[in-house]
């Protein structure tokens, strides 16, 4: 059954923005959404065809049942260490209201492969409530604990997109400067946002049964820090200056931050060094078979052409 009542928590940001565009564009199936919006963000959330947006505080557990009740299912595209608080509320009200699925937000690397896990638990104080390990755990749960609630995590590993724009440091194209980690060589997927806002609505018409309690790997392009820096000279005709940071600079960067009581500094740190470490955390291949049993039409990108429209995009 397709899941078609829709409550989307989280109206801005990186994949919101391209997700819930890509779903009110659906019209096989149309969905019928519901856009949560934290009634003290001041930030006007998008609408379309069959959006409505309620104002919401996800601490008020009987207004969020009340809210969701009758709804199919709760995609999540909260940002930041905050989304592990509140997709934990969002579940505990999902299944006293009887929502058949949930999709957290875990939009990054594979966050319990052994490696990412080890990263992003030791260094210092990892705030429990915000964790993305223990919440991703929790969720994994849910296929043991048998209740109405199922779930499902959909996971890209890097924007590429971001990336490629210089968004998030890295990559800085406008000044022609690139930093690597370590050698630059190891092996990364990722995929655009617009590519993962396809993939989520590929999803929500799979059988059901064939996502539930799954956590599953979405990849448009595999690629290495070294070809982006090469792509992009191709593409620019001209050098690059090209810094190398280690993964131990950065792991010691981690350890700071947790010192410093900045969690959130933390975990961007240890992503990076999980996506391009070599790890296998940020690489995954079998993400480039998702076809969303051929809902997904969207055709690939190759680097060149996302690197084109990266630049493009920033007037670099």
């Amino acid at each position: 059954m397709v899941f078609t009542k829709l409550i989307i928590a989280g109206s801005t940001g990186w994949v919101a923005d391209h997700a819930i565009r890509a779903i009110l564009a659906s019209t096989k199936p149309k969905f019928e959404v519901t856009i949560l919006t934290r009634a003290d963000s001041g930030k006007e959330a998008p609408s379309g065809p069959g959006a409505k947006l309620i104002a919401v505080d996800y601490n008020n557990h009987n207004q969020l049942v009340k809210i969701i009740t009758g709804a199919d299912a709760i995609l999540s595209f909260i940002s930041g260490p905050p989304s592990k608080i509140i997709d934990k509320l969002l579940l505990k009200a999902a299944q006293e209201a009887g929502v058949r699925r949930i999709f957290p937000s875990e939009y990054t690397l594979d966050i319990l492969h052994p490696d990412a896990a080890t990263l992003l638990t030791e260094g210092g104080n990892w705030p429990e409530d915000s964790s993305p390990v223990l919440t991703a755990r929790k969720f994994v749960s849910l296929a043991q604990e048998g209740g109405p609630t199922s779930f499902t995590t959909l996971i890209p590993s890097a924007f590429m997109d971001g990336w490629l724009e210089g968004a998030f440091g890295s990559f800085d194209p406008k000044n022609r400067k690139v930093s690597v980690v370590d050698s630059g060589d190891f092996t990364f997927s990722g995929c655009t946002l617009p590519y993962l806002g396809a993939a989520i609505v590929a999803v929500l018409q799979m059988d059901e049964g064939k996502t539930k309690n799954k956590r599953i790997h979405i990849s448009e392009i595999r690629t290495t820090m070294n070809k982006i820096t090469e792509t992009y000279e191709e593409t620019l005709g001209t050098k690059f200056e090209k810094t190398h940071v280690s993964s131990q600079e950065l792991v010691n960067q981690r350890n700071a931050n947790l010192a410093a009581g900045n969690p959130f500094g933390a975990l961007f740190v240890t992503i990076l060094v999980g996506a391009f470490n070599g790890c296998g955390a940020g690489d995954l291949a079998d993400g480039l078979d998702f076809d969303g049993d051929g809902y997904l039409t969207l055709k690939k990108k190759t680097l060149k052409e996302m690197t084109v429209e990266a630049l493009q995009k920033i007037g670099a």
